[in-house]
């Protein structure tokens, strides 16, 4: 007769005396502290996985803050480098506007501004020190005038940009930082910066440049970085003629809003460090509301939190033994936690604040060599200490976390279980599957829905497709469960390693959804980030107008068709056969000698200069016709050159010489829509366009001859240029030819490589640059790639390291199947195929839902002016992590396999604790002892008088001769092992 005895728990263990609390709560936590010490220095190979696995994640994570935050410039960075160092800087803008502030804290028109004069200052005046007095006494300080201009120099007549300040004045003392030579003593004098050097100005000596009509000869005394917005090549005193006038106003007193609002009816726009600083209302911001900055923190606590969480969970069974021996000893349930969580708080704690000060010092090493070219505008080195902390926080609190959820259940731990290690995954609740669906559900929907919110810059996009992903991610995880018991049935009929890995990963749960949560995260973060970068980069292909037509170069920085003379040599010196063409713009100077120009419009019929655009500045599509700005819609040239280029006829020909346009009329299609020019009994309408002051645009009927797209397609694309016009009749009309270029053909194909890189070795010259039209090619965005690059990177160790981790924890289970026979190739198929689900699971489910999260931010970012949106899906990336990620888990796997341990090691794997060094000669007396009954193989074990003994149902007693599989009619999970 036998009697059914009761699983005894943690809870059935009787407690100790009762102590007072305070003491207790100090001996339980300096115990708990004890055991966890006493447990790394045990298994110090895990320890250091778990350890490393949370230092470097957050490491890498501090670093790329830290060089994140100093890139990025904040709007009160921004406005001490607008202002020089000063209090504000105020620049002439020419009409008066009603002030509103930008998203970088500047008082700029709110809406178009006015087109009548803004009333001038009292004793304004023509010259720049009347100007700069009645700016002082409207504000009642010192100002110091300052202006931008752009001379050209040398014979290529390379563009400069050029700043004009009083080196001596008081509002520069903090602008100029002198690196070699001296300060200039004369409007004579100047100063060269790093980016003038590369413009080809020498460091010292005279130098000559031309600015407007006037040619003037400088004497360079010395060089200098500017701490200014913006990149500059020249700093010399104001120049009276210049395309930009403003005032920098030093001393002590802010210039407020008070300030900035006369200023405004006056004319002036207005950056004040006091008004960023203290703003009369909140700065709106562009976009989706959140910036570079405030994406990488949000991905580096997201990570930090799925990779450290895992490392515990995945290990958490290697302390079940321990737990359960301090049960029997009396530790009540709140002790046994603190013990589970004292390791956490041990290496947890260590990690984070050590990968926290590495990485931030990495950050901080590397800034240096990345901030060396001073021709870019960034910010100053910053450790952001906010972010850090966060990151130092969320490390240790995960940690604690996880490992409070894997001790959420000792109470109710079986204690045999537990000491002979077959404890398994509590079975999940029948509403965490749907649960989980719905919130998965819930997330994506929530992140599409987010497109519909306004797109003002203060909207809650940003926030809703944040919180949608996280609910999605979470989503997932509690699905996970539920998934792996599917595929643990779909495999059932899976050669026998798979159909073990399956079984194995649905009984073990929690760590198969750690390892998942591990890669998984960082997958679905890559992949919704190359959504949206993949998409606006389609974006732009779509938009992009070719400058030249294919396998064409065009050589630009040369302002004049004399200047060319010298280039076109150069390139014929380089290859004989190549053709090169002379070519402009035109555009049509304002009546009256008001400085800027007109740009010159074609009209439909039933179309007045009134109807091209609608209120948004937009054409209209019903209108829609050329228009010739300096380097598009209209080709002027020699007529020579334009009939060899465009392979022209000889009535072509003769129109072109004899005053006449060449159009083409064919229907083009764009981005914005089909162009049509249209001709009236042989004239063209224009109207020549003034955006500032739409209401003196003039229109004309120019003579005109129809061509194709064909004719046009010869030399040049046809979306760009649409009429063709000589020099001669440019002149004729009063047209302004300006933004010189020089085509060059090759005869016989597209410009080779070999000829590009030619020609850019001997065009070499400051200025000159060489462009072969390969159509649209993605700008390089650095922050974006090391955000990327920081991802991919966690991506792989991740599940490098849960791998490893998994691996280490499956070696019991290995352990039991080299005993009793299996050979090498078994276990290694079986590690390998168990890492290879699981990162073929995780990847290809972050993959997906980070593909569905990304594709409403990429709808977002591509329909911003009102286009069609455009989705471009990364599966050349999802399917690299489809093969990569199980390939390196499957590669880690292998090579920390148990292939066949020791016998002692075999024993005390079964046991799941270490050997210990007082029982390794009594261990080599015990053997252990396999016997097979039909389907069923009993495994007996001597270690220390007590027997041990599990049944393994997969296999008959062919075990011992290769372990062929054979099915069975048994259930799903293999019977609970029984003490022998």
């Amino acid at each position: 007769m036998s009697t059914a005895v009761a699983a005894r728990t943690a809870s059935d263990v009787p407690f100790g005396p009762a102590q007072p609390r305070a003491r207790s709560w100090w001996t339980g936590w300096r115990l708990a502290l004890r055991m966890a010490r006493r447990d790394v220095r045990r298994d110090r190979g895990r320890s250091w996985f778990v350890w490393l696995m949370i230092a470097v994640p957050v490491a890498i994570l501090a670093a790329t803050q830290v060089l994140v935050a100093s890139f990025d410039l904040s709007p009160i960075e921004r406005a001490r480098l607008a202002t020089g160092g000063n209090q504000a800087v105020i620049d002439w803008w020419g009409h008066p506007f009603e002030p509103s502030l930008n998203s970088y804290g500047s008082v700029v028109p709110e809406d178009e501004p006015a087109s009548s004069e803004a009333p001038a200052l009292p004793g304004w005046g023509t010259s720049l020190a009347s100007r700069e007095a009645a700016v002082a006494r409207f504000l009642d300080r010192p100002v110091s005038a300052i202006t931008w201009s752009s001379p050209t120099f040398g014979v290529a007549e390379v563009g400069l940009i050029m700043v004009g300040a009083d080196p001596r004045s008081p509002a520069m003392a903090d602008v100029i930082r002198l690196t070699e030579g001296r300060l200039p003593a004369s409007p004579s004098e100047v100063l060269v910066t790093a980016r003038g050097v590369r413009s080809g100005l020498p460091t010292s000596g005279d130098v000559r440049l031309t600015l407007g009509d006037t040619a003037a000869g400088y004497t360079v005394v010395g060089r200098a970085d500017l701490q200014l917005l913006g990149s500059y090549d020249l700093l010399g005193y104001p120049q009276q003629v210049s395309e930009e006038l403003g005032f920098l106003v030093p001393g002590d007193q802010p210039v407020t809003w008070e300030d900035a609002t006369r200023l405004a009816g006056h004319g002036f726009t207005t950056t004040s460090v006091q008004i960023v600083a203290r703003p009369p209302r909140a700065l709106p911001r562009s976009g989706l509301g959140f910036g570079i900055g405030d994406v990488a923190l949000v991905v580096g606590l997201v990570e930090v939190a799925l990779l450290v969480g895992p490392a515990f969970a995945i290990g958490a069974a290697r302390q079940r033994r321990s737990l359960a021996l301090a049960a029997l000893n009396g530790a009540d349930p709140r002790q046994l936690r603190r013990v589970a969580l004292g390791q956490a708080l041990l290496l947890g704690s260590t990690a984070t604040l050590t990968g926290t000060l590495v990485g931030t010092a990495a950050g901080v090493a590397l800034w240096p060599a990345m901030a060396s070219d001073s021709t870019e505008t960034h910010g100053p080195l910053e450790v952001p200490i906010v972010p850090l902390v966060l990151l130092l926080a969320l490390g240790v609190l995960t940690a604690l976390g996880s490992a409070l959820v894997t001790a959420r259940g000792l109470a109710r731990l079986a204690l045999v279980s537990a000491l002979s290690g077959t404890t398994r995954s509590a079975p999940p609740g029948r509403g965490a599957p749907i649960a989980g669906v719905l919130l998965l559900v819930a997330g994506v929907a929530a992140t599409w829905w987010s497109i519909t919110l306004p797109r003002d810059g203060n909207s809650m996009i940003g926030w809703v497709a944040l919180g949608g992903g996280l609910a999605a991610l979470a989503g997932l995880l509690f699905s996970t469960p539920a998934l792996l018991r599917i595929l643990a049935r779909l495999g059932a009929g899976a050669p026998v390693a798979l159909r073990m890995a399956l079984r194995d990963l649905a009984r073990h749960r929690g760590r198969a959804t750690a390892i998942v949560a591990s890669v998984a995260g960082g997958v679905l973060i890559l992949t919704a980030v190359w959504t949206a970068m993949g998409s606006t980069d389609a974006d732009r292909t779509r938009r992009y107008i070719p400058a030249t037509r294919a396998g064409q170069a065009v050589i630009t920085g040369v302002e004049s068709e004399s200047g060319l003379a010298g280039v076109a040599a150069t390139v014929r010196s380089v290859d004989p056969r190549l053709r090169t063409t002379p070519v402009a713009g035109a555009s049509v100077p304002k009546p009256g000698g008001d400085e800027g120009t007109l740009d010159i419009a074609g009209l439909r019929k039933g179309c007045t200069a009134a109807d091209l655009f609608d209120e948004q500045g937009r054409e209209t599509p019903r209108c829609r016709s050329v228009l010739g700005y300096s380097d598009s819609g209209i080709l002027v040239g020699a007529t020579a050159d334009l009939v060899r280029l465009f392979g022209l006829d000889s009535a072509q020909a003769d129109a072109l010489a004899h005053g006449r346009l060449l159009v083409n009329t064919d229907p083009v299609p764009g981005f914005e829509g089909t162009s049509v020019n249209e001709l009236d009994r042989g004239r063209l309408h224009v109207a020549y366009v003034d955006y500032m002051e739409r209401a003196k645009s003039r229109t004309e009927w120019l003579p005109a001859v129809a061509i194709s797209t064909d004719v046009i397609g010869r030399g040049a694309p046809p979306a760009r240029y649409s009429v063709l016009a000589s020099t001669s009749t440019a002149a004729a009309l009063g047209w302004s030819v300006e933004y010189w270029r020089l085509l060059v053909d090759d005869p016989d194909g597209p410009i080779t490589p070999a000829t590009e890189s030619a020609l850019r070795e001997a065009l070499a010259a400051p200025g000159i640059h060489v462009q072969v039209e390969h159509g649209f090619v993605p700008e390089p965005q650095p922050v974006l790639w090391l955000i990327a690059g920081t991802l991919a990177l966690l991506a792989v160790i991740g599940a490098a390291m849960s791998t490893i981790l998994a691996a280490t924890d499956l070696r019991p289970f290995l352990a039991t199947f080299t005993a009793v026979g299996a050979p090498p190739t078994l276990t290694r198929r079986l590690a390998m195929a168990q890492a290879a689900v699981l990162g073929l699971l995780a990847s290809g489910l972050g993959s997906l839902l980070g593909m569905a999260l990304g594709a409403p931010l990429a709808v977002i970012s591509t329909t911003s002016d009102g286009a069609e949106p455009v989705v471009a899906l990364p599966w050349l990336a999802a399917g690299l992590f489809a093969i990569g990620v199980p390939l390196v888990a499957g590669v880690v796997a292998t090579l920390s396999r148990t292939e066949r341990l020791p016998r002692h090691d075999q024993r005390n794997h079964l046991h799941d604790s270490p050997p210990s060094r007082d029982n390794t000669q009594t261990s080599r007396r015990y053997r252990p002892r396999s016997t097979c009954m039909g389907p069923i193989c009993t495994l007996q074990l001597g270690n220390a008088g007590m027997n041990r003994r599990l049944y393994l149902s997969e296999y008959s007693s062919a075990a011992t001769r290769g372990l062929r599989s054979r099915r069975t009619d048994r259930q799903e999970d293999p019977p609970r092992p029984v003490a022998g």
